[in-house]
């Protein structure tokens, strides 16, 4: 094993729990942007430790620029900046050993997962062939049709039922204790830091496969307004399904991810105030 793909969210890190943490300007957010280059600086140093020296990180929360190369340890490249095509997935490809989620948070409509959501907060819920997904099920897939395994994700107790449900041998890290939507018990950094030395130790003694969802593909989203679905139908061969739902289909993995993050940010973006 010698390069890794890591994606790195933020709602998942240890003290993460409201907006004010996760938005950019706000007085907690430098404070949560630290912890999180923390949190990731805690899983690269341990891989190199097995021997690792090659890591390109996606910052994946929100507007990309949250993580800073000067502040990362050496050997690694950062992709930086808004309006990546592939969003989290961006810049990932067959040569990977393996891949790494870090702060990842629950799916949408989870009442304990902390900062619950798929995405963006338009989507109210989400299938995948039946399938109710996360951003971690659905990256992994992305992953899993280049041939990549995910290795290790981190996040709250809610995700790592979620990443022992893709039934892959996936390591699931926990960072905290969901309680509710905006509420978690966080476990101290040191412990943090423990946990991801641990859950890479386990890394090299599991076996771990890809995750792939079998072809052929059907989206169908719940919308939080009824607007929300008359704007996404401009996504070509998506169909409404009902007041606040659509459905779309293909037989190419990637298509369906295009699609989905296409339909998302129509949505996020068309709320009638």
């Amino acid at each position: 094993m010698q390069k890794l793909y890591i994606s790195c969210d933020m709602e998942g890190i240890s003290g993460v729990c409201s907006d004010r943490h996760r938005e950019m300007g706000d007085m907690f957010y430098d404070w949560a942007r630290q912890q999180t280059t923390r949190e990731l600086n805690a899983v690269i140093n341990t891989f190199k430790k097995f021997g690792i020296q090659e890591f390109v990180v996606n910052d994946s929360h929100d507007n990309m620029i949250n993580l800073r190369i000067d502040e990362l340890p050496e050997g690694t490249s950062l992709i930086s900046g808004t309006h990546k095509t592939d969003s989290m997935m961006t810049g990932v490809s067959p040569d990977f050993d393996g891949a790494v989620f870090i702060g990842y948070h629950g799916k949408c409509g989870l009442s304990r997962a902390v900062l619950s959501h798929t995405y963006s907060d338009s989507i109210l819920h989400a299938t995948l062939n039946d399938i109710w997904f996360g951003e971690a099920t659905l990256n992994a897939a992305f992953c899993g049709e280049l041939g990549v395994p995910v290795l290790l994700v981190s996040g709250d107790d809610v995700l790592a039922e979620e990443v022992a449900a893709l039934k892959t041998g996936t390591i699931a890290v926990i960072t905290k204790h969901g309680l509710s939507r905006s509420v978690g018990r966080m476990l101290h950094p040191k412990q943090v830091e423990e946990n991801y030395q641990q859950g890479v130790e386990k890394v090299f003694q599991a076996s771990i496969k890809p995750f792939t969802i079998q072809a052929p593909y059907r989206l169908d989203i719940t919308l939080r307004e009824t607007q929300m679905v008359d704007i996404a139908l401009r996504v070509p061969g998506t169909r409404r399904t009902g007041e606040m739902s659509l459905q779309f289909s293909h037989d190419d993995y990637f298509i369906i991810y295009r699609a989905f993050l296409a339909i998302q940010t129509l949505a996020s973006r068309s709320y009638l105030k």
